[in-house]
């Protein structure tokens, strides 16, 4: 793997009563969401060096189907204060990764935190 390619996030996470949680006291990410869209932009930027041709070579390579790479890959456009909300636990509570998949998510970054006030 490429290093320029690799994305650090300082987080340990600890397994309670058969759930992943951030040990990093008061705060509790979502390890779910995090791991998507470090995965979105992992792979967002292997497009961009044109390591992978498209989104099915990806597939091919990850074991998964082209609808849900292509679905996590809409969490590389993430704003990234959006991104850091998530990685401090500060999302909102009823955000799910299934949510993220199966809805839009606007291109533009002011709407994208209009889209995360409606979980508030």
């Amino acid at each position: 793997m490429d290093k320029a390619l690799e994305t650090f996030v300082p987080l340990q996470f600890k397994r309670r009563r058969g759930q992943w949680l951030a040990d990093s006291g008061a705060s509790a990410p979502n390890v779910y969401i995090i791991d998507a869209v470090a995965r979105a932009q992992y792979w967002h930027a292997l497009l961009d060096s044109g390591a992978f041709k498209g989104v099915v070579e990806i597939a091919r390579a990850e074991g998964l189907m082209p609808t849900t790479v292509g679905r996590l890959l809409r969490l590389a456009r993430l704003a990234p204060d959006i991104v850091e909300q998530f990685i401090m636990g500060r999302q909102p509570r009823r955000l799910t990764l299934r949510w993220l998949m199966r809805n839009d998510i606007p291109a533009l970054w002011p709407e994208q935190r209009q889209m995360l006030e409606q979980f508030k």
